[in-house]
């Protein structure tokens, strides 16, 4: 399949258009993406904003809890396994063709001798001489054998099924591995959960997982006869989690979960009622950051209509009276922001606007005095959407800093021009 059956179709979030993902059918190929992403004319590079985007969908499954968060029309009938594809291609690429790097070992000189266990055993000195008697050598099982093989069936499904993504192709010397599968199905999949309950690895336990997937996808007729769908029907979760893993530094946020108590009639003792949960909070030098991730369109309509409303600017309020009044003594100030996307190559004020991150105002409660309070002046700030699909999984202390400037620059208000 090649790049040039993609069609590419901007996510705006309205209704019928908040899809961000991949979605094949008849060798034709939709990729539907945040519509503040700005993608490349370059096919190398198209290519991978496209792997990008579709690595950032997969923080919408990482917890099974977490799928209420967002509405999942597409069953798992109509999907395949595109991230244990991609996963497994990566992996091909970075490490080349699999080998168990779990050793197993063995007493005597058959195979290769693992010189660093035999020499922690005791020797024999005899004559001056250092004699080691008990020769730890390291050995291939046919398990070994039969996961490279199998392994390898994985890659050449994955390169097959999106391996047009990366330009890639696989050389199975010769090896039928389709028929192997065929053969053999019951035995890989065997074996692959059983090694699955043997290694202590976590990369290894990956590794076998996507394997399994891969081995369980959809087969051949399934994939030509169904369409393809891959991604999440609204993009505000994943957004939140790339802004968390961007931004958040604290060792327990749910330190900074305000809760409340229902005391009522028929209990015999108070009940505690659901926490507010704050989406990301930053902590350093004694100052908090309380950070709402809002996947609103302001960045790329500038309307008023598309900001936070009033119920989320007192959510952020709560948070912060919460840590001043529960932690007192504890911190220095606390600041709080909304972060929403926008593209700053591609906005009606790049003049203005054409930074990674941008201030662009402060949300305040008249019916709260701000005077003095930096947790009750909630700054707006807007992040390049390329920006943090790029560097989303990257722990940068300048991106933290950055966030950090700009919230204090501005949170006692500016001038306007």
């Amino acid at each position: 399949m090649s790049i040039k059956n993609l069609v590419t179709i901007p996510a705006t979030g309205k209704i019928d258009n908040q899809f961000v993902g991949i979605k094949i059918a008849n060798n034709q190929v939709e990729f539907h993406y945040p519509e503040t992403y700005i993608l490349s004319n370059d096919e190398r590079e198209l290519r991978r904003q496209l792997l990008a985007v579709l690595r950032t969908v997969s923080l919408a499954k990482t917890k099974t809890s977490d799928l209420s968060r967002y509405n999942t029309k597409h069953t798992n009938e109509n999907v395949f396994p595109l991230a244990s594809y991609l996963w497994i291609i990566n992996d091909y690429l970075t490490y080349g063709r699999y080998e168990n790097r779990e050793k197993q070992y063995q007493s005597g000189a058959k195979g290769k001798i693992n010189w660093k266990k035999t020499l922690h055993s005791n020797p024999i000195i005899s004559e001056k001489n250092i004699i080691y008697t008990n020769i730890v050598s390291e050995k291939k099982s046919q398990i070994d054998n039969l996961l490279t093989e199998i392994y390898n069936y994985c890659v050449r499904k994955s390169v097959d099924s999106i391996g047009w993504l990366y330009g890639v192709a696989f050389d199975s010397n010769g090896v039928d591995y389709y028929k192997l599968f065929e053969a053999k199905y019951k035995l890989y999949l065997s074996t692959v959960n059983t090694e699955l309950t043997h290694t202590f690895d976590d990369i290894k336990k990956i590794r076998l997982n996507n394997m399994r997937n891969v081995l369980t996808g959809l087969d051949d007729e399934m994939i030509s006869t169904r369409d393809i769908i891959y991604g999440v029907d609204s993009y505000d979760y994943v957004y939140e989690r790339m802004v968390d893993a961007m931004f958040s530094r604290v060792e327990n946020i749910k330190d900074f979960y305000p809760s409340a108590t229902w005391d009522l009639v028929l209990e015999k003792a108070p009940v505690k009622s659901s926490n507010l949960r704050p989406d990301t909070v930053l902590v350093k030098n004694k100052k908090v950051y309380i950070l709402d991730a809002k996947y609103y369109r302001y960045g790329t309509t500038f309307r008023v209509n598309d900001i936070p409303e009033t119920t989320s600017i007192q959510k952020q309020i709560t948070y912060g009276e919460y840590v001043k009044m529960v932690k007192t003594g504890q911190y220095d100030a606390v600041y709080s922001a909304f972060v929403m996307p926008y593209s700053k190559t591609n906005n009606e004020h790049k003049d203005k606007l054409k930074n990674n991150l941008e201030f662009v105002g402060i949300a305040n409660a008249k019916w709260i005095d701000s005077t003095g309070e930096t947790s009750r002046n909630i700054i707006g700030i807007l992040l390049d959407t390329n920006f943090l699909i790029d560097n989303w999984i990257k722990r940068n202390e300048d991106n933290i800093d950055s966030i950090i400037d700009l919230i204090e620059k501005n949170v006692g208000g500016f001038t306007r021009e």
